[in-house]
């Protein structure tokens, strides 16, 4: 019975999100936003106008910007909840990954192609501050087609 309630404990404690290594004074976090892109104030999705003049229509490009007030040197790993086949190979619309310059702040690509229009993306992103700590944040792009 000792070695079952031994066995449990240790368990608990494992899994727990107490790590006296850690500490949680870091000051980080992490917003991720567009500079470029309007937001529908109803319900806070972006909106990326397909723009069907560049590159003879085949894909539109936004930049997305990451705030994590934790300086330089953060590595960002990005991704969404779709990705585009070409070929054989499955394509992200996003770079996976990105740093943090001395304030704190970093940037990635988002691209998508006119198979997109109407649909909207998450994009995710995340990372590990020095303290241990996990930080995720995500947004929501509606891709639409005005003309």
């Amino acid at each position: 019975m000792k070695r079952l309630f031994l066995i449990i404990g240790i368990l608990v404690i494992g899994c727990s999100d107490f790590n006296p290594m850690t500490s949680d004074d870091c000051g980080c976090g992490l917003e991720i936003y567009s500079d470029e892109l309007d937001i529908d104030s109803t319900d806070g999705i972006y909106e990326l106008e397909f723009d069907t003049n560049y590159g003879e229509g085949v894909q539109t490009f936004a930049t997305l910007n990451a705030s994590t007030d934790c300086g330089w040197s953060q590595h960002l790993l990005w991704d969404t909840n779709y990705q585009y086949r070409i070929g054989i190979d499955w394509v992200s619309l996003v770079n996976p990954a990105s740093m943090t310059d001395e304030d704190g702040n970093g940037q990635v690509v988002f691209g998508v192609w006119e198979d997109f229009v109407n649909d909207v993306v998450t994009v995710y992103c995340g990372y590990r501050d020095e303290c241990g700590v996990h930080h995720l944040d995500s947004l929501k792009i509606k891709v639409i087609d005005n003309e």
